[in-house]
This record gives structure tokens, sequence and C-alpha cells, in this order.
């Protein structure tokens, strides 16, 4: 496999379910099995490749359970690994493209096999570490800022439930990136950052926080609301936390994310 900074386009894994957007990029299907109930236009989906994904026998045997993520993660390494024809498919689909999106049709955002094959991708040979997760926190923006546009397209439609959904889903990817962010950067930073790094790890409360208080106020609405002026303040109510993360992850790509001199951006 070439190296990601050189060949492969930014890419990020997305739940097929979720509407489509711009920020998608080439939009690759990598499960075996077509996602259930989904009309191939409804899910636009560019190129489907089936032999990246898991097994059916180690699908079975995961079967989602969280318990058996670590293992379900070496297996499947393992198994792409074995699967060079089917890795160097999907490469030669990704060149020339600037943005890419893994899609997967389970419902944990977290614990998923495209989570793996993103991150297989990102160790190919000539990938240093920091390299792929700096590679991979950077993509994660696009993928958190793409889960507030579809609550506030759903909000739009007056789908609470749904607008729920991807707020949950948001802030179990946003801990864990701010999680990460944390141990892998923001400690790190040398003693004449100090002032940055305070910076930083306030803006992730910040943001946690209102992101907490907006699944709060639509914790006790209705699944449905029917009224257009109704759906508009709900809409913008999320426009305060929307500009805060836009911001935010600004800042982190030109200074804590950014590459370091010389190295391919």
């Amino acid at each position: 496999m070439p190296s990601p900074d050189e060949t492969l386009p930014t890419l990020s894994i997305k739940r097929v379910y979720d509407p489509p957007s711009p920020r998608d990029g080439l939009r690759v299907l990598v499960d075996r099995l077509w996602p259930r109930g989904l009309r191939r236009e409804q899910a636009q989906v560019q190129l489907w490749l089936k032999d990246v994904a898991p097994s059916p026998a180690l699908r079975t045997w995961f079967a989602h359970d969280p318990r058996k993520w670590e293992e379900f993660g070496a297996r499947y390494e393992a198994e792409l690994d074995a699967n060079p024809q089917g890795l160097r498919a999907l490469a030669d689909a990704l060149r020339g493209h600037d943005r890419a999106s893994l899609l997967y049709a389970a419902r944990d955002p977290v614990h998923n096999h495209a989570a793996v094959l993103l991150r297989h991708l990102r160790r190919a040979p000539g990938a240093t570490r920091p390299q792929a997760a700096r590679l991979g926190l950077l993509d994660e923006h696009e993928r958190l800022l793409d889960m507030v546009g579809a609550a506030r397209r759903a909000l739009l439609l007056g789908r609470l439930d749904q607008a729920r959904e991807r707020l949950d889903e948001l802030a179990v990817l946003h801990l864990r990136h701010a999680q990460q962010e944390e141990a892998d950067w923001i400690a790190r930073l040398d003693a004449s950052a100090r002032w940055p790094a305070r910076v930083y790890l306030a803006e992730h409360r910040k943001l946690a926080a209102m992101l907490a208080e907006l699944r709060e106020r639509l914790a006790h609405a209705p699944a449905r609301v029917r009224d257009a002026r109704a759906r508009l303040r709900l809409v913008d109510a999320t426009l305060p936390f929307q500009h805060v993360m836009e911001h935010h992850f600004e800042r982190e790509r030109q200074d804590l994310l950014a590459p370091p001199p010389g190295a391919t951006p």
C-alpha cells in the first residue's frame, strides 16, 4: 500500500444511513451486504467494495459486541494483511480523489469495522504513527461537523428522534476525540505552550457542556415537531455550538495539528 500522505485522499468513515453530504467526497460502501431497507438512490453509494469487509465468520463472531472490540480489530487487520488485492482495489479507487468516505451500516459509531479499516489504511508502509494520528484527528474534525449538520437537517424536518440519535453519537465521538487529542498531542506540548494547552482543554470542556445542554433541551421534546417556527428555533439553538466547534477545529488545524516543517501537509 502507498503512504496515505502521498496518494490517498482525506478519509473519514460515515454511517451509510446518514444523509449524504458534499463533505463526503467519494462514497465507498465497505460492507459485505447491502444495508437493509436502504434504497440505492437514497444511499448515493458510488462504489461498493465487498472484498475489504470482514469475513462472514468474523462478522458473526463479533456480533457488534464491544467486549470483543480489541480482538475483533486484531483479527480483522490480520484478514486485511492477507488481502492485498482487496486493499489495492480500494487504493486504486481512492486515487485521484481529494476526499472519500468509507460507509458502513452498523449502528455503533465507534465499534465498527470501517474504523478498523481506516486505521489500517493509515498504518500503511510509509506512514509514521504521528502522521497517521494527525490525519486521523483532522478527519474526525470533518466527521464531527458532518454529524452536527445531520442533526440540524433532522431538526429542520422536525425529526427530533433522529436529531437526538445524531447528537448522542456525536457526544460519544467527541469525548473519544478530545481524550485522544489530550493524550497524544496536548499532553506533549512543551512548557512554552502551556497557555495554548489551557485554551484547548477549556474549549473541549466548553464544547462538551454546550452539547450536553443541546441534548437536554431535546430530551423532553416530542419525537416530531410540525410547527415550522418551532423547528427553526431548534435549528438556531445549534448554531453557537457549531460556531465554537468550527473555530476550535480551525485553530487546532493551524497550530496543534499542523504538520512539522518539511512534511507533506
